[in-house]
């Protein structure tokens, strides 16, 4: 579903024609989306970061877009195939790495930007993570999650809208079928992840 349909069915499910409410649809959408963010953490919303690390230089801004992170490695060239896996550092514990010659590479988070223990050379840092949703409006009608989970945005305004006009039974009944619309979204990128045959060991 796109965003005007999205919110036309918003409209025809609550039954309400209030202008108050029409007008609050758009800050209605802006916070499930920023739930949905914080929330969900599924292989559709992981992408690819690509940045030359610069000789000396410790802290590299996120991408605007950043939502949570996967991984982080180092490698020579873009088409190297020898990489290192940084390894993650709070960042108390990273004052104490920057200060001593440890052996490996480390990273941590600091004020939205990550930062390398110690500094590298020029290399490239890939970074996957994942990223916020896109924004439904006008211009941009539709996403992965419009697309495909089209009850997970309905269930998350419906629950905005009765708490709004001060509806708490229906916001907990709507805020229900939200919660459980995520958990079969979860569930749903679990299974496509790990189906097919079972993981196997080899010694090769």
């Amino acid at each position: 579903m796109n965003y005007t349909e999205l919110k036309a069915l918003a409209l025809a499910y609550s039954d309400r024609e209030d202008t108050e409410v029409i007008n609050r649809l758009d800050d209605f959408l802006k916070v499930v989306e920023a739930r949905l963010s914080r929330k969900l953490k599924v292989g559709e919303m992981s992408t690819r970061s690509i940045t030359n690390t610069v000789a000396g230089t410790e802290y590299y801004s996120l991408p605007d877009d950043f939502a949570g992170l996967r991984d982080i490695e180092i490698k020579d060239s873009i088409t190297s195939t020898e990489k290192t896996t940084l390894k993650y550092l709070t960042p108390e514990r990273s004052n104490y790495y920057s200060s001593v010659n440890m052996p490996g590479i480390y990273y941590t988070l600091v004020a939205n930007q990550i930062q390398l223990i110690p500094a590298q050379q020029d290399n490239i840092m890939e970074v996957i993570y994942y990223k916020k949703l896109t924004p439904l409006s006008a211009a941009a009608p539709t996403n992965w999650l419009s697309i495909n989970f089209p009850d997970c945005y309905l269930f998350g305004i419906m629950t905005e809208i009765c708490a709004f006009v001060k509806d708490s039974e229906s916001a907990q009944l709507w805020g229900a079928r939200y919660v459980e619309a995520i958990t079969e979204i979860e569930y749903d990128d679990k299974m496509t992840r790990w189906s097919g045959t079972s993981l196997q060991v080899t010694t090769e």
